[in-house]
């Protein structure tokens, strides 16, 4: 028997962090998607293998992606706002109804200059024809 196939249980513990992975993936697809429990736990264990043999060796950091879920929340609640509403979006989201009416005069800012132009911005100028 060679001595190097043999295993040791350290050898065959899974890393915490790919292990939670598998399990948590497994877990959405099973409470999110209705998938049987055998082939979410294989698909789990088949992704937190993928991503070992993708990015073995890095150092990896994952964000919160804080921007991209706050932007989804202030769409949110800019869609949502009515009149006489903040108080229960706050309670909702768990900010205050001041950080309510902050984000949606933020996205009324934003959705308005998206479709009325500057009318004091100079034009820019086409620099492929010389002309404005």
């Amino acid at each position: 028997m060679n001595v190097d196939l043999v295993e040791s249980n350290a050898d065959i513990r899974r890393h915490e962090l790919l292990a939670d992975m598998a399990e948590q993936a497994a877990r959405h697809l099973i409470e999110k998607h209705g998938i049987e429990e055998a082939i979410a736990l294989d698909a789990g264990n088949n992704l937190a293998d993928f991503l070992s043999t993708h990015w073995h060796g890095q150092n990896i950091y994952i964000v919160s992606d804080a921007a991209f879920k706050l932007s989804k929340r202030d769409l949110e609640i800019y869609q949502r706002m009515e009149r006489g509403n903040a108080q229960e979006i706050a309670k909702e989201m768990g900010i205050s109804y001041v950080r309510v009416y902050q984000v949606y005069r933020r996205v009324l800012k934003a959705m308005r200059a998206k479709v009325q132009p500057d009318l004091f911005k100079a034009p820019e100028k086409d620099l492929s024809t010389g002309s404005e």
